[in-house]
């Protein structure tokens, strides 16, 4: 998409791929533009040589597939900076690679009973307060069996309320955070949300 790219860091973990590192480069500075905390890792993928050296090695740093997600959060960020050059960061819950939301949650639930969940460590208080803003969409599904996606999320918005970094989502009745790129054609109808929401929160707070 115009200048923009991918990039992420693909390791392979028993019969798992998982995605960790992952960032959307605006131009070609190193800062932050601002950070995203979601789900889990969907559709982007390592492409030819770097899918195989994935495959050889059980890691792989390399550019990769814009996803939907991605295409929207690009979208976002066109819509609320005026100049873009820089990095928006890609954070997750957990990081194992699943397009439906809920399978997702099951396979994470599953991985973290069974033991076979790697050790990731989150990012710490001074790489978050790197960010201008985050930005929370992990999503609004709920189940009273999910005990370690629960525990996921009363993590992250520990880290994220320590950084005393402005932070902000599209809010359920129930206060959960909308992802950002629904199913469906309401695409266009989160992603103005989320500018709105945006615009709302930090008026008068950043400069972009």
């Amino acid at each position: 998409m115009g200048n923009v790219k991918a990039i992420a860091t693909f390791q392979l973990v028993g019969d798992e791929i998982y995605r960790t590192n992952t960032f959307l480069q605006f131009g070609t500075a190193r800062k932050s533009l601002g950070a995203a905390v979601m789900l889990n890792p969907g559709s982007s993928e390592l492409q030819g040589e770097a899918r195989k050296k994935l495959f050889m090695n059980g890691s792989h740093t390399d550019e990769t597939t814009i996803d939907e997600t991605m295409r929207q959060l690009i979208q976002f960020m066109k819509k609320t900076h005026k100049k873009l050059d820089g990095r928006l960061h890609i954070y997750n819950l957990f990081y194992v690679k699943k397009t439906n939301s809920r399978e997702a949650i099951e396979l994470f639930e599953h991985l973290k009973v069974s033991g076979k969940y790697p050790t990731i460590i989150p990012p710490n208080l001074y790489e978050m307060q790197q960010h201008p803003w985050i930005l929370i969409g992990w999503g609004v599904e709920k189940k009273k069996s999910w005990i370690h996606f629960e525990q996921e999320k009363e993590k992250w918005l520990e880290i994220i309320r320590d950084s005393e970094v402005p932070y902000f989502g599209v809010l359920s009745k129930d206060n959960e955070y909308y992802h950002p790129c629904p199913n469906g054609p309401d695409k266009s109808v989160r992603l103005q949300q989320l500018v709105n929401v945006y615009n709302e929160t930090f008026k008068n707070k950043i400069h972009v």
